[in-house]
């Protein structure tokens, strides 16, 4: 039983959560201790020392056996890689090292050889225990969201007008608020948390949206718009072929994984409707556990301000920008993964565009380490109807596995995804680098082609909507 809100959290109560396995399933997410090749379980390799000769460290659960490379792709230079390529490049690179003098590494300015491990940020999935981030509400919790639900809905108010003031929380809401400090690493907070206990089945599809915004509100109280619509929900749902083929439909509209990546955002939330039959479970994995995993030239190649972004057909056709920051925030530093895959390779639905800069292989190189260490150390959460997660987007990199849904359109695997900002938190934690500040403008401060918030009760079964490739926001 997890501790209600209004208990404290220690660090010994509860059991070891279900954990993110270490190897990739193309359609089907991740399998532990094994990797499935052409439909068979493939015998794991065992690396005597896991630390490379590269300096990379991310210590996988489990190794694929080494295969002929050039049989597969780039694996970065594929949306979802593949982890026998990957690890066959690895043991070819420690080869090529025992043949030719070390190199001293030397680390970017700014940037820590180490983050300080001791940080409660700083986790790998398999350390965590369920009772540091689940908080189940109490049947009183549950009342007074009920209540402020009808309290708002009686103000005959457009959802966009939920908030704090307009779905008042007395009780629960300064919880909530506390509660929140643990995104940002106060009182040994891992960067997320979930408050379960709802019942989706209750409400009626503009109820769920109204309580979701409004328990988020007290999270925090500025809300992005998602995408060129000024859609500020979004649906996460396989549509099906009947509303567009599985080769154009994009990633968030269809059951296929998705590798690890950031969205436009400084928190992250779900509220889970309905999980899949199997899989599609969330991943997240700690940046900066990542960071330590890394190689000293990893990190300077992550850092250099030469990867090339698709903007899949807009002008410009790219655009150049790091993947990884070193950050002000407050008297030191924070380092800030921000990166979403699909414009730096492309992916079966959105091919990249031919004419704009390829990744050098020590882009590729950096770019799957990061994934690989991702799901060496991640998290898998398996959501529960009614689950409401939130997420540092700064402090965390999150995944999904791919999913298998049951026949019945009412059963099938159905998420709220919101984007949120705390204008406070961002002075105090430091704000969005420069070069990522068009998007979260784009987001929170812009305005998009219809002028009004749009809070769709129901997916978006438009053609045109779900197929959109350039909407690079969120779809990784």
């Amino acid at each position: 039983m997890a501790p209600s809100l209004a208990s404290p959290i220690t660090a010994d109560e509860g059991c070891t959560p279900t954990i993110a396995a270490g190897c990739h399933q193309r359609r089907t997410g991740y399998i532990s201790g094994r990797v499935i090749v052409e439909g068979r379980a493939a015998p794991t390799l065992s690396l005597a020392n896991q630390e490379d000769l590269s300096g990379t460290n991310c210590s996988p659960r489990c190794h694929p056996p080494p295969t002929d490379e050039e049989n597969f792709p780039d694996p970065a230079k594929t949306w979802n890689p593949d982890p026998r390529v990957y690890y066959s490049r690895r043991l070819q690179q420690q080869r090529a090292l025992h043949a030719r003098p070390a190199i001293p590494p030397v680390l970017p300015p700014r940037f820590p050889a180490r983050i300080d491990p001791a940080s409660p940020l700083v986790w790998s999935g398999q350390d965590l225990v369920e009772h540091e981030y689940l908080r189940s509400l109490s049947a009183d919790d549950i009342a007074e969201i009920e209540h402020a639900l009808e309290h708002f809905k009686g103000l005959s108010l457009p959802i966009a007008a939920v908030g704090r003031k307009t779905f008042p929380l007395p009780e629960l809401g300064p919880r909530i608020i506390s509660l929140s400090n643990k995104l940002y690493g106060q009182n040994n907070g891992r960067g997320f948390f979930i408050l379960r206990g709802l019942d989706p089945k209750k409400y009626s599809a503009r109820d769920n949206v109204i309580l979701y915004a409004g328990i988020a509100s007290y999270v925090a109280e500025r809300r992005g718009r998602q995408d060129e619509k000024n859609n500020y929900l979004l649906h996460l749902t396989d549509l099906g072929a009947s509303v567009a083929p599985d080769n154009v439909r994009q990633a968030p509209y269809s059951n296929v994984p998705q590798p690890f990546h950031t969205d436009t955002a400084d928190i992250l939330a779900l509220y889970t409707l309905r999980p899949a039959f199997r899989g599609g479970r969330s991943l997240l994995a700690s940046s900066s556990k990542i960071y330590n995993s890394l190689a000293p030239a990893h990190i300077a190649t992550l850092a250099a301000p030469n990867w090339a972004f698709d903007s899949f057909g807009r002008t410009p056709s790219y655009t150049l920008r790091p993947l990884l920051y070193s950050v002000p925030s407050g008297t030191t530093r924070r380092i800030q993964l921000s990166f979403s895959r699909r414009p730096l390779t492309g992916s079966p639905v959105s091919p990249r565009t031919p004419t704009i800069p390829s990744l050098t292989p020590a882009q590729s190189a950096a770019l799957d380490t990061v994934h690989f260490c991702g799901v060496a150390h991640a998290l898998s959460v398996a959501q529960q109807p009614g689950d409401l997660l939130f997420w540092n987007n700064f402090a965390l990199l999150h995944a999904r596995e791919g999913f298998q849904d049951r026949e019945e359109p009412e059963e099938r695997r159905h998420l709220l995804r919101l984007w949120l900002r705390d204008d406070k938190r961002a002075r105090e934690w430091g704000n969005v680098p420069e070069e990522l500040m068009a998007p979260w403008r784009d987001a929170f401060e812009g305005e998009g082609e219809m002028g009004v918030e749009n809070w769709p009760v129901e997916p978006v079964r438009e053609f045109a909507f779900v197929t959109e490739q350039r909407r690079s926001s969120g779809h990784a």
